[in-house]
């Protein structure tokens, strides 16, 4: 569930993104009412909850859900504010991110792992590092972080500070052009090598926390490019 929103003293609004179509709005009807045997809803749909939905589609963008059975609520995720907020702001570019009708299977699994993962309690701004890694990936939007975006060059194995061109990404020394950013070599290079990593590796990885702040504040202004606004989430989260 990406957004919830009440549409009546018993009903709800959704926005879910499903395995098979994408993003979908969706009319819960019933779904505050108090649960019963016979009930299709078992309590209201929750933010960030993982449900197997059965709902008709319908003649505009709102459908109509017939039946909802959690899978996980991730409940972890409502006792510790930091989870918390990297939650809603993984939901909210979601949902900026991602058309109507267009299923993104393999990047959903990777955000059910992302979610779950919040709750091991370590390692939480890799994991968000990764996170966002990937969703960029899926739009085709992420630079490629170990060539040149101009030649296609591989970068020269050096430490010096290397040129980033928004939204491009890294570019040569012949290309570059004043009011470019200047970033670390090792921040680019650990962008590179976490597209490498499975979910389950990343909370056993320890990097400098400095590493992972600078590949944060990179990754975000690349994020911040693409969309319209600045989330209204991302304001509360702390680095």
């Amino acid at each position: 569930m990406l957004r919830t929103l009440p549409y009546s003293e018993t009903s709800q609004i959704v926005w879910a993104f499903t395995k098979d179509v994408g993003v979908v709005h969706l009319l819960a009807k019933g779904s505050l009412r108090p649960p019963q045997k016979s009930s299709s809803f078992h309590g209201p749909l929750n933010l960030a909850g993982w449900y197997d939905l059965v709902f008709r589609r319908g003649r505009s963008e709102m459908h109509t859900i017939h039946e909802a059975r959690l899978v996980e609520g991730f409940d972890h995720l409502r006792h510790d504010l930091r989870c918390y907020l990297d939650t809603c702001l993984a939901l909210e570019v979601m949902d900026k991110m991602f058309s109507p009708g267009d299923p993104h299977p393999r990047f959903l699994r990777g955000a059910l792992s992302y979610l779950k993962l919040l709750g091991v309690g370590r390692a939480q701004q890799a994991l968000r590092i990764h996170f966002y890694s990937e969703l960029l990936e899926e739009c085709g939007f992420s630079p490629a972080w170990d060539c040149c975006a101009e030649t296609g060059e591989e970068l020269p194995d050096a430490e010096n500070p290397v040129t980033v061109r928004l939204p491009q990404g890294v570019v040569s020394e012949v290309a570059r052009r004043g009011g470019e950013m200047r970033v670390p070599r090792p921040t680019i290079d650990y962008l590179a090598v976490d597209r490498t990593f499975a979910w389950g590796q990343i909370p056993h990885h320890d990097p400098p926390r400095e590493l992972l702040k600078g590949a944060w504040k990179l990754l975000r202004s690349v994020l911040l490019y693409h969309l319209e606004r600045a989330p209204r989430s991302l304001q509360y989260l702390r680095d």
